[in-house]
C-alpha cells in the first residue's frame, strides 16, 4: 500500500508538468482553494494560480498581497509557508492580530473560490541563495512560516542536511504545525525539533521561558557550526540578535527575516529636512513638493506613481529605486547590499529627501 508521503513518478506528475510555469514577481490573481485552521488564531490559506500555471519560487520567500478593504487599497507581505517542491499550490499562514486590518480581514472574509491579487514571491531570505548543510531554523510566533517552507522543501526531497528546528510560542496550543513538525522529526533521523513556551500550559513539559543564550546552546550545542535562519516579531529578533552576538556567531552564519514592526514614518521628527524638499521623477516628468517627513515612497504615491513595496521597514529591498541626484536620509534595516548602494539605489520606503532629489522613475 502506498503511504501518504510516497513520491510521484514522472508519469504520475506529467499532466502537471505540462502546465505553463507561473511568471515570478508579476502581479496577478490567485484563487483561494482551501482554508485550514492551524490554531485558534492562525489560519493557512491555500491558493492556486487563476491562470492555471504552476508556482515557482524559493523556500523562504514572501508574497505581497494587494487588497481593497473598505474602499482603500492596502498591501501586506506574508511569507509562503508551503514548499516549492509542491508547485501546484501556494500557501500563506496568517495569525490574527488584535486590531490588525489585513489579518482580521483575511480571517473573516477570504474563503474558497475568492480571488485576490498578489505580487511575488520575492525576498532574499531563501534557502537557494543562502544554502547550508547544517541549518538551524529558529522562529518565534508567526515567524515560523518561511522556515517551515524551508524545512518542508528539504524533507520533501529527503535531503541529508543536518537540520535543527527551534520554535518559540506563547503556549503549547499556540504552536502552529506542531503535529507535522513532530511527525517529521519522528520520520527523519536528521531532523531535530524543539519547542519553547513562554507561558505555562496544562500539558506542557518542555522548555519554558523566553529564549536566551544558555537555552539556545542547550538546544543547539553545535551552534557555532550551524547557519541560523531566524524569523519572528521584532522583540524576538532583538533578543536573538543579542544572544548570537554574545555567543560570538559569525555574521556570515546568521540570516534573518522580520515582518510586523513599525510601518511608515518611524523617523523622529527632528530628522526630517529643515527646508522645503522636492522629488523629481525623471522618466515620468512629474515633480512633487514634499510635506515634512514624507518618504520617497510617499512622494511617489502622492504623485500617482507606483513603486513596488512590501515590508515598508527597509528590510526586504522590494522598493529599491535608482537615485539620479540629490541627498536623502535613509533609516533602513539592511535592505540594500553594498553593491546596490554603490550603484545608486535607495530604499523608497525609508528614504527622506533633503532638498531636491531626482529618481529614475
Amino acid at each position: 500500500m502506498m503511504n501518504a508521503h510516497a513520491s510521484f513518478s514522472t508519469t504520475d506528475f506529467a499532466p502537471a508538468m505540462r502546465q505553463r510555469q507561473w511568471a515570478e514577481s508579476a502581479r496577478q490573481f490567485v484563487r483561494c482553494r482551501r482554508v485550514i485552521d492551524d490554531t485558534s488564531d492562525v489560519r493557512t490559506f491555500v491558493f492556486s494560480a487563476a491562470s492555471g500555471h504552476m508556482f515557482s519560487f524559493s523556500a523562504g520567500q514572501y508574497l505581497v498581497l494587494h487588497l481593497t478593504i473598505d474602499g482603500t487599497r492596502v498591501t501586506r507581505s506574508y511569507s509562503v509557508s508551503s514548499p516549492p517542491t509542491r508547485p501546484l499550490d501556494l500557501q500563506i499562514t496568517v495569525k490574527r492580530v488584535k486590531g490588525g486590518l489585513v489579518s482580521n480581514w483575511l480571517h473573516e472574509n477570504l474563503r474558497p473560490g475568492h480571488d485576490i491579487e498578489i505580487e511575488g514571491p520575492v525576498g532574499r531570505f531563501n534557502f537557494d541563495d543562502l544554502p547550508s548543510e547544517k541549518p538551524l531554523f529558529l522562529s518565534g510566533g508567526s515567524g515560523i512560516t518561511p522556515v517551515m517552507s524551508m524545512l518542508r522543501a528539504l524533507t520533501d526531497r529527503a535531503s541529508g542536511h543536518d537540520i535543527r528546528f527551534i520554535h518559540c510560542a506563547r503556549t503549547a496550543n499556540d504552536i502552529a504545525f506542531r503535529s507535522e513538525l513532530e511527525a517529521l522529526a519522528a520520520r527523519f533521523s536528521n531532523v531535530d525539533v524543539s519547542f519553547i513556551c513562554s507561558q505555562e500550559g496544562s500539558a506542557w513539559q518542555g522548555p519554558m521561558g523566553r529564549i536566551d543564550g544558555p537555552m539556545l546552546l542547550r538546544l543547539a550545542p553545535d551552534l557555532h557550526q550551524r547557519t541560523s535562519y531566524v524569523c519572528g516579531p521584532e522583540p524576538f529578533m532583538q533578543t536573538v540578535r543579542a544572544c548570537v552576538a554574545e555567543i560570538g556567531i559569525a555574521p556570515s552564519q546568521y540570516h534573518e527575516e522580520s515582518f510586523g514592526g513599525a510601518v511608515g514614518n518611524s523617523m523622529p521628527p527632528q530628522s526630517a529636512a529643515a527646508g522645503p524638499t522636492c522629488v523629481r521623477f525623471a522618466r515620468s516628468g512629474v515633480e512633487h513638493l514634499c510635506a515634512p517627513g514624507e518618504t520617497l515612497l510617499d512622494a511617489a504615491r502622492n504623485s500617482g506613481l507606483y513603486i513596488p513595496t512590501a515590508c515598508q521597514q527597509g528590510i526586504c529591498g522590494t522598493c529599491r529605486t535608482v537615485k539620479l541626484s540629490g541627498d536623502v536620509v535613509i533609516d533602513d534595516l539592511g535592505g540594500l547590499s553594498l553593491e546596490e548602494k554603490a550603484a545608486g539605489y535607495v530604499l523608497a520606503c525609508c528614504s527622506r529627501p533633503q532638498g531636491t532629489v531626482c529618481l529614475d522613475l
